[in-house]
């Protein structure tokens, strides 16, 4: 009797803990720190999918070429460069480029950005819960259809809220909701 005790309990902690470890696979990404809105990319990397770049090659046009689930056309290009054109959440009108290119100290929107975007224009989404690395960078959608990009320390997140940027890790790195807020 004292076994079969023994064993129901061990079994049901079992049962719990497995039930326990699948709930928190489906939760998204905790911020990677204390006032961070980025996700913790160790999470992602554990425990979504990671797709193949080749998958998001197009004919003709360097890179990655990925839509965001509202349709917003993104890319990675030479060097890890990475960036996004289409309605940007909290832009302001007329401002539809966000993006970092190597070499730049920050992740930036507007003219800047558009002048230097490459042209391409992506013909799959990447899906919700799923990554994709290409030289160095790597973007992700979260399960609430959240875009993110990073590269290091330069990273992106659009959300329906507004948009995120962080572009470096010195004494004055902050990090900025959508534009006019740096």
């Amino acid at each position: 009797m004292y076994n079969r005790r023994r064993w129901a309990t061990v079994i049901g902690l079992a049962a719990a803990l497995l039930f326990n470890d699948a709930q928190a696979a489906r939760a998204d990404p905790p911020p990677d720190a204390p006032g961070s809105p980025f996700p913790d990319m160790s999470v992602v990397r554990n425990f979504y999918t990671e797709l193949p770049p080749e998958q998001f090659f197009i004919p003709e046009h360097y890179g990655v070429w990925f839509l965001t689930p509202t349709g917003i056309n993104c890319g990675i290009w030479d060097r890890g460069g990475f960036g996004c054109v289409g309605a940007i959440p909290g832009a302001p009108p007329g401002v539809d480029n966000v993006a970092w290119f190597n070499g730049n100290r920050a992740v930036h929107y507007g003219w800047t950005a558009a002048m230097q975007f490459r042209p391409g224009q992506a013909q799959i989404p990447l899906p919700p819960r799923s990554f994709v690395t290409y030289n160095s960078t790597t973007c992700a959608v979260t399960s609430d259809d959240n875009t993110y990009c990073e590269h290091g320390a330069f990273r992106l997140l659009m959300t329906s809220a507004g948009t995120w940027l962080k572009g470096w890790d010195d004494a004055t790195s902050h990090f900025c909701l959508s534009y006019g807020s740096c």
